[in-house]
């Protein structure tokens, strides 16, 4: 079974080690707390960032003051990508889901990175074609799918990154990131009661197991066959 391409974040600099270590050289490091944002939608998008350790999520919140998470950016992914050459404004925020320990580097270097090393040029453009990609899937699901559909989908999604041997897809698997129903419902567009009814049919159903913020999807193959391929 073959992931699709979009849904796959490996740690950006795979296969990238010189590359990595001039980035390292020439950005700042930064220790951030729990909850602690690093950037505000409106703010003017003069940084990018690469996460050694932690959980980001990246999200908007509405004129009615309803949040919508759009990533969840994990360990080894660059965020901030998308403003940083045209130092565009944010149109999204970025907090720290856990303690985080990442990398910031400025346009000014950022750039000159880009013109000494072609394949991290090459990175960039890949790493934002399959985050469009993603966006378009998830306006798709939004449009033609039912809620039990979109949460199954995003489920499997947030198991992609850094996916291992595919074997594991035949025994259940923990979804590594910690979910409260709303944070869940805002991902997928739904509401905190309609995700806490379909999660208990899902688990009637055999599907998932759900515990608090943590759940098990236990037939892994036969979902990601359903709706990854």
């Amino acid at each position: 079974m073959e992931i699709q391409w979009h849904l796959i974040e490996k740690d950006f600099f795979s296969d990238l080690p010189k590359v990595k270590k001039d980035f390292i050289s020439l950005a700042v490091p930064r220790l951030l707390e729990k909850k602690q944002l690093i950037f505000r939608e409106g703010e003017i998008g003069g940084s990018a960032f690469y996460l050694e350790e932690g959980r980001i999520r990246i999200f908007r919140v509405s004129s009615i003051g309803k949040e919508a998470i759009v990533f969840i950016r994990n360990r080894g992914e660059m965020f901030g990508l998308a403003e940083i050459l045209g130092e565009q404004k944010r149109v999204f925020n970025a907090q720290a889901i856990t303690s985080c320990r990442l990398y910031e580097i400025r346009k000014k270097e950022f750039e000159m990175l880009l013109q000494r090393h072609f394949s991290l040029a090459k990175r960039v453009i890949e790493v934002l074609g399959r985050r469009v990609r993603y966006l378009g899937k998830q306006i798709e699901s939004l449009i033609v799918s039912d809620v039990s559909t979109r949460l199954l989908g995003l489920l499997t999604c947030l198991c992609c990154h850094g996916m291992p041997d595919p074997k594991v897809l035949d025994e259940p698997l923990l979804i590594p990131v910690k979910l409260t129903q709303e944070q869940i419902a805002a991902m997928i567009g739904s509401t905190q009661q309609t995700i806490s009814e379909t999660l208990k049919k899902l688990k009637k159903e055999g599907l998932i197991e759900a515990s608090g913020e943590e759940i098990t999807i236990l037939r892994p193959r036969e979902i990601f066959e359903r709706f990854l391929m």
